[in-house]
């Protein structure tokens, strides 16, 4: 399936969900610091190179797609993980939707700098991210960049 299936679907799932749902907002805003927390501890485990959290904070069949590389698994991710050097990875704020009470689609813009395998990643980017929440934890099931030109 392309990723522009997933998204389009995704996307009317989404549109679905937000018109039916009728979450409390003290509810929401309790979600949204969990996992606005949880995204902080993974974006530092990837500038680190932090294998461990990575592995606990993402999903095992986690994608990640960007204009520098693309990963279909956490493990091929991981393998890879010593060829990404972050210097810098400042983002806009985040903007939250939760599908249910129990997964997220995160969105913002992020500059960055650095490189993967000696080569420049792409300076200016939108970024977009799906949580689910397992076991009482949020993990990181796929995450896209797309360049900002």
């Amino acid at each position: 399936m392309s990723l522009r299936i997933v998204a389009c679907t995704l996307i009317c799932l989404l549109s679905t969900t937000l018109l039916s749902a009728a979450d409390k907002p003290d509810k929401t805003a309790i979600l949204d610091a969990e996992l606005l927390k949880a995204v902080k501890t993974l974006d530092e485990a990837f500038s680190k190179r932090d294998k461990e959290t990575i592995r606990r904070m993402t999903d095992e069949r986690h994608i990640s797609i960007s204009p520098s590389y693309q990963f279909f698994s956490q493990k091929d991710q991981l393998e890879a993980l010593p060829e990404l050097k972050l210097t810098l990875f400042k983002a806009s704020p985040k903007k939250i939707i939760h599908t249910t009470p129990s997964a997220a689609i995160i969105t913002y813009e992020a500059q960055i700098e650095g490189t993967f395998e000696g080569k420049q990643l792409a300076k200016h980017v939108q970024i977009l991210e799906c949580w689910i929440k397992r076991k009482g934890e949020w993990l990181e099931v796929s995450y896209q960049e797309t360049p900002i030109h």
